[in-house]
Formats: structure tokens, C-alpha cells, sequence
């Protein structure tokens, strides 16, 4: 594939027209046009402010080969810059396996992957898969306070956050080159969080089940459901919250809202998720399920907001130690360690600086130290 359809094919992965990159590199659209047709190549320059437009790296123009097809699977796509997104997702994860090299500690993927030989993918079979799932890892009796960690520090899966609409939403890919990665809402509140957590690592689990075809990049509607089935069944299991239902009663006849709030609390999960797992544990009519969240609805948002009021970073917290093991070693310039920080050079310039005073002043506390002993 030469430069000019590798070119080509990064710009319409990007979402982008020639008059779009035109302006956003401001590279006339008859040089844009050259170059996508190899008439001529662009400067150096040029190609730096091109790979920063469509988030690629320099040299991903000058590979050998068709690109690999980048898979970014998504509940709802956003309504607005689905693609810059999907980009950024791709970009972070592509900069965080170079973090990784950088350092000497590259990583695999570890997710364990299922398989449905050649029946039909049935609900028992999420529920089964939340199960073995839950036991392998060593989740415990309250999946949802440890769920990220073991996915970040075990599964090496790539956890970033954004901010965009609509925000019941959440993404996730899976490649051989960065592994597996998950994007959630920034904005939600994190009993959402875990849950979309949970519901895009089914996809993950069941990547080589339901990614295949012609529609691989989509989701069915019935996959979705398998999905929901499995996040509420790896966050809720069903013993645990049968004793946690029964010591809430405590001889009442009912759970009243505070009940509910306070077992959602206990599981890390919403309050909406906690009723439709009841649901599914025959704990409640599914009647009674809907009729109360119709009722609690203004409750559970004040609720949720009063108990969540912090905002994840962008970035996991590996990926930001990476990468000031990466400039303090030499690895990566200032320019490089602002971009993958999403800083400006000034403010990148000023951790670097406080870092290593901060670095030269405990060395000279031990070599004090030493020396007195």
C-alpha cells in the first residue's frame, strides 16, 4: 500500500474530507490531493502537522501492508465526532503500549477469551461466563469496588475516560497491536461507570464469538441484552444479594427506598441495576420493578450525584507513571511526554522540573543519611 492510500485510508478513518484536513492543517487541498495520489510527498513538517490531524504516528504512513482494521465497538455511537472519538481511544491506547516498550515492561492482554463452539450464545451462558469470571479473578461477594483494578492490574486492559454524548454510552476494541482497551463516560457517575464496565468487558470476553462477519464494528440488539445480563449478573451475584434483600427486610414485608439505596450501595451498582437483577433473581415482580423506579426516579439521581461527586482522569493511573518513568529515563522528550499527558509543553516542563528537584532532594536526604549512620 504506498504512502499516498495509506494517507488516504487515515483520513477517512478519521471522519475527515480533503477540504476538512486542508483546514485543520492548513495544507492547500490541491497538496492534500497530491499527496493522497503519490504526484509528490509532503515535507516534514507537513507530515508531523498531517499525523497530528488524523492521530497517527509519522511512520504509520510508511509501513508495508493494508492498516489493520480498528474495530471500536460502541452501545450507542455519540451523535457528534464518533470517529475523533474512536480516534482518541485508539491514539491513547497506541501511546500506552509505547509507554510500556519504552520502559521495558510491555504487557499481553489477559482477558480469557469464550467460546461458543457451534451452538447458539444463550443468557445462561452470560450468566455462566459472569460466574467463572467473577471466581477466576477473585472478585468476591462485591464485584463492583474491585472490578477496574482487576481489569487495569491483572487483564491489562487499557481503562481511559472521556466526556461525550449521549451518556448512557460506552466503548470498547480490541487489537493485536495495544491489546484490549475500554472507554467509559467521564461524566457518569461511577455506578454507572462500573457497570458499563462491565457490560463492554463481556464484549471484550466474547470478542471472537460476536465480532465476526460483515457487521463486526456492531452490536446486535440481542448481543446488548447478553451484555446487560452479564454485567448485572458479575456486579450482582445472586446468592449475596439474596442475604444482603433478606437482612435488609429484616421481618418487614417490603424494602422501602432507603433499603434499596443502601444495597445498591453495597454493591457499587445503581439502584436501577439493583432492581432488574432483582427482577432476574425472582426476588420482585418485574411489574412492581418498574413501577417503583417510576416512582424513585427523582430520588435515585439526587442520590447517585450525592454519593459520586469525583470525576476519573483520562488516563489510567499506569499510563501517567509510564510516562514519567519514560522522561525520567530519557525515553521520551518534553514535547512527547505533554502530548501523551494531554498537557501544555509549560505545564509538562513544570512537573518535569518539580519532579526532579523533588527526586535530587531525596537522594541527597539518603546519601545524608548514610553517610551519619
Amino acid at each position: 500500500m504506498s504512502f499516498g492510500s495509506r494517507l488516504k485510508w487515515a483520513r477517512e478513518a478519521a471522519g475527515l474530507t480533503q477540504k476538512q484536513l486542508s483546514e485543520a492543517t492548513e495544507i492547500g487541498i490541491s497538496s492534500i490531493s497530491e499527496f493522497e495520489n503519490d504526484v509528490r510527498d509532503p515535507s516534514a513538517l507537513q507530515m508531523v502537522t498531517i499525523g497530528e490531524a488524523v492521530r497517527r504516528r509519522p511512520d504509520f504512513f510508511y509501513q508495508v501492508g493494508e492498516p489493520e482494521k480498528e474495530v471500536v465497538l460502541w452501545r450507542e455511537k455519540p451523535a457528534d465526532d464518533s470517529a475523533q472519538i474512536e480516534l482518541k481511544l485508539i491514539e491513547l491506547s497506541g501511546q500506552f503500549q509505547r509507554l510500556e516498550q519504552c520502559v521495558g515492561n510491555p504487557t499481553i492482554c489477559e482477558i480469557p477469551f469464550a467460546s461458543s463452539g457451534s451452538r447458539l450464545f444463550q443468557y445462561t451462558d452470560a450468566e455462566r461466563l459472569a460466574h467463572e469470571f467473577r471466581k477466576s479473578h477473585a472478585l468476591g461477594e462485591r464485584p463492583g469496588s474491585s472490578l477496574l483494578r482487576v481489569l487495569e492490574e491483572v487483564c491489562r486492559v487499557k481503562v481511559f475516560h472521556l466526556p461525550f454524548e449521549p451518556s448512557g454510552t460506552a466503548a470498547c476494541t480490541l487489537n493485536d497491536g495495544y491489546g484490549a482497551a475500554i472507554l467509559l463516560n467521564s461524566n457518569n457517575v461511577r455506578w454507572r461507570r462500573n457497570f458499563d464496565l462491565a457490560h463492554e468487558l463481556f464484549h471484550l470476553l466474547t470478542w471472537k464469538i460476536f465480532r465476526v462477519g460483515a457487521n463486526a464494528d456492531q452490536a446486535t440488539e440481542q448481543e446488548e441484552k447478553f451484555a446487560n445480563c452479564f454485567a448485572g449478573s458479575l456486579l450482582v451475584p445472586p446468592e449475596p444479594l439474596k442475604l444482603s434483600v433478606a437482612s435488609q427486610l429484616n421481618g418487614k414485608k417490603s424494602l422501602d427506598f432507603d433499603d434499596l439505596f443502601e444495597i445498591a450501595r453495597q454493591f457499587d451498582v445503581s439502584v436501577q441495576a439493583l432492581v432488574w437483577q432483582m427482577v432476574s433473581n425472582k426476588l420482585i415482580e418485574k411489574s412492581n420493578a418498574a413501577e417503583m423506579l417510576g416512582k424513585i426516579g427523582g430520588r435515585v439521581e439526587q442520590w447517585e450525584k450525592r454519593q459520586d461527586e469525583t470525576r476519573p482522569s483520562t488516563r489510567p493511573i499506569r499510563f501517567e507513571a509510564l510516562a514519567r518513568e519514560a522522561i525520567e529515563k530519557g525515553m521520551i522528550g518534553t514535547g512527547v511526554f505533554a502530548k501523551y499527558m494531554g498537557l501544555s509543553r509549560r505545564a509538562a516542563m513544570k512537573i518535569i522540573e518539580t519532579e526532579i528537584y523533588t527526586g535530587m532532594e531525596y537522594q541527597a536526604n539518603a546519601e545524608v543519611e548514610i553517610t551519619d549512620s
